[in-house]
């Protein structure tokens, strides 16, 4: 069963006695090649269209947590630095690599970060369709398993944060070595057979494949088995190729060692899976994966977003029934199956493909088993391998039928509908696709995404309004319920530098707006909202409670010969004025400054920049009249029925 068969049987006829073969029937062939490379074409566009489709609520406009720290070390490392961090708890320097790359490339636009990830997990669901395409010999079926793949409710991490670089890469890497040994075992045939080196040259594109993916995730060594499977099935007698997957897991752990100083793969939340490793727990978290696989959703709220305990019993229904019609599915492959030594098709070569994909998803539940809990995003990766074993399957059946078919003496008793499979398999990718989307709906409660939509909030009131402007600001923040990190707060906006340094923009906490003075021209106030897990910009509410102005004092400074203000004091109750007159002094310049009707203060400006100050009860709103005997001459403008008259800074304590 190679995965190119018909286009290799194509290929042998033509060569068989390709002088004779007429023009005509060369262009038909050619022209039937181009449709059908056409069809790809647009059954993988709607691939890519369906992705943005159904991702079309994820969004990223800050980076938190994890991302954010990922972005610090690429912002203040070295490219040496921060792809090869001696000393680290990881060591996944090809993902480092990639992780660089894409955010150089990315920059300061957070916001592409959501599109270049459902590209790349579209551009996987891609290879996967021309896998699929290859193995089952159908279209149908590789568009269903892509839709599935691009559907599935374990793809939140890799399209909703920042580092789902990293799980992109480790499934397609686990993927493409699955595809390297499968071209292997399953051999070659006619004159490609005869080209040097052909299966050499795939056997150890699987193992650099795997040599890579260590470094892309830990949890990927666990595939080294696979290797050593491939090589027994094929009973290779070359001691290289043995020496090849032994080799590369050595130079590993050899890397790791000198790199991190540890060859024991790290655990999740911070742990050693040395340390947390039980058999109680693997075995649980063993069923839960399996459980996750079949569709019901066995972990916590937090960790899944809709528990199957909470489920509505009509949606545990629909979740069931495409398991129904996958039974159905595989009683009618094996009924075909059944007459396969009578057909000369090898039963050995089709369990052995089906073991193969099975070993895949086995090896990936056991590397996510052994930690302390279970992801979703993790599932992942065997949600594709058993894409693949469907696909497979139907692969085997639907050759099975070619032979029956063109046998005059085949019995009919193990007959079933030609297209009666692939109903089956549309009827259950139509459930699984409903449930999927269902199960997305229930994003918001995962853990991961409470906090990205409240810094997407935070960035959106922020670099979202003023743009590059917030840069070198000082933020207040009315409130931490959200215990906003003092990391998160230095860290925040500087991504949204192209210099990464922030420029001085400076993020403080305060209890209310009693705790601060004036709002600035260079503060930004801000205040949570926990009801709507956001921020609002309480800037302009603030400044005019602190600083309401009935006429004659503009927020640029201005103060025109009359002025009528209402001023919020501190906690000590004094008013500074900082006061600049852009003018000749003529001497006896006067501010007179009057509260409840009656003169309390009267200031001489003999300078052009002086300071005064007013006493006033501690916060309190403080009403004042203001009053000055002269004006800027030959001002450009005036903005109100008097004349502009000086530059006034108010402050409070």
């Amino acid at each position: 069963m190679n995965i190119t068969r018909e286009s290799e049987t194509r290929g042998r006829s033509r060569r068989a006695d390709p002088g004779k073969r007429p023009a005509a029937a060369e262009r038909k062939d050619r022209a039937q090649r181009i449709a059908e490379r056409r069809l790809d074409l647009i059954l993988i566009g709607l691939l890519f269209a369906w992705t943005f489709f159904v991702n079309r609520k994820i969004r990223i406009s800050g980076y938190y947590m994890d991302d954010l720290y990922m972005w610090s070390c690429w912002g203040e490392q070295s490219f040496l630095e921060y792809v090869f961090p001696i000393g680290s708890t990881r060591c996944r320097f090809v993902y480092w690599l990639a992780a660089w790359a894409e955010l150089l490339f990315v920059g300061n636009h957070i916001s592409w970060v959501v599109p270049v990830n459902l590209l790349l997990n579209a551009g996987l669901a891609a290879f996967l369709y021309l896998f699929m395409r290859d193995i089952s010999r159908s279209r149908v079926i590789a568009f269903f398993g892509g839709i599935l793949f691009l559907s599935s409710r374990f793809a939140y991490y890799q399209v909703g944060q920042l580092l789902g670089l990293m799980e992109t890469m480790g499934l397609f890497f686990a993927v493409l070595m699955a595809f390297c040994l499968y071209r292997y075992l399953n051999g070659y045939s006619g004159e490609e057979k005869k080209e040097a080196g052909a299966e050499g040259r795939i056997w150890y594109a699987a193992v650099v494949v795997y040599f890579l993916n260590c470094f892309t995730h830990e949890r990927y060594m666990v595939l080294l088995p696979m290797l050593f499977f491939a090589l027994l099935v094929r009973k290779e007698r070359d001691g290289v190729r043995w020496a090849a997957p032994v080799a590369a897991f050595a130079l590993m752990l050899l890397l790791r060692k000198a790199m991190i100083g540890s060859l024991s793969p790290a655990g999740t939340g911070g742990t050693q899976v040395a340390d947390t490793l039980t058999k109680q727990g693997v075995i649980v978290n063993f069923l839960v994966e399996f459980l996750y696989l079949l569709g019901i959703n066995a972990g916590p709220e937090h960790l899944n977003g809709l528990p199957w305990q909470q489920t509505p019993v009509m949606w545990k229904i629909l979740v069931l029934v495409p398991l129904v019609f996958f039974l159905i599915f595989v009683c009618m492959a094996v009924l075909d199956l059944m007459q396969t030594r009578k057909y000369q098709v090898s039963v050995k070569r089709l369990l052995t493909n089906l073991m193969l994909f099975t070993g895949f998803l086995l090896g990936c539940a056991v590397s996510s088993a052994v930690t302390i809990r279970v992801e979703m995003r993790w599932i992942y990766v065997m949600y594709a391998f058993a894409l693949l074993f469907i696909a497979e399957l139907f692969g085997a059946r639907k050759q099975i039928r070619l032979l029956r078919d063109a046998d005059p003496e085949a019995e009919d008793r193990f007959r079933i509908a030609d297209r009666f499979p692939a109903v089956v398999l549309g009827i259950m990718a139509v459930f699984t696709v409903m449930t999927q989307l269902y199960y997305r709906e229930a994003w918001p409660k995962i853990y991961l995404f409470p906090n990205q939509e409240r810094y997407n909030a935070l960035a959106d009131v922020t670099y979202g309004k003023y743009g590059k402007e917030i840069l070198g600001k000082d933020i207040v923040i009315i409130g931490n319920s959200y215990e906003m990190s003092d990391f998160t707060a230095e860290t925040f906006f500087k991504t949204f530098d192209p210099e990464r340094t922030g420029q001085g923009t400076k993020v403080t906490h305060v209890d209310s707006m009693l705790d601060f003075g004036q709002v600035t021209e260079n503060m930004i106030v801000l205040k949570e909202d926990p009801a709507h897990n956001s921020f609002t910009d309480a800037t302009d509410l603030v400044r005019t409670i602190k600083l309401e102005v009935d006429y004659g004092y503009y927020r640029d400074g201005w103060m025109d010969e009359n002025a009528h203000i209402r001023i919020m004091t501190g906690e000590s109750g004094e008013i500074g004025m900082k006061v600049m007159y852009p003018g000749n002094l003529k001497g006896n310049e006067t501010i007179t400054i009057t509260r409840g009707g009656k003169t309390q203060y009267m200031f001489n400006l003999r300078t052009n920049e002086a300071a005064f100050t007013i006493t006033a009860q501690p916060r309190q709103i403080v009403e004042l009249e203001f009053s000055q005997n002269f004006y800027v001459e030959n001002a450009a403008e005036q903005r109100g029925t008097d004349r502009l008259s000086m530059l006034v800074e108010f402050t409070t304590k």
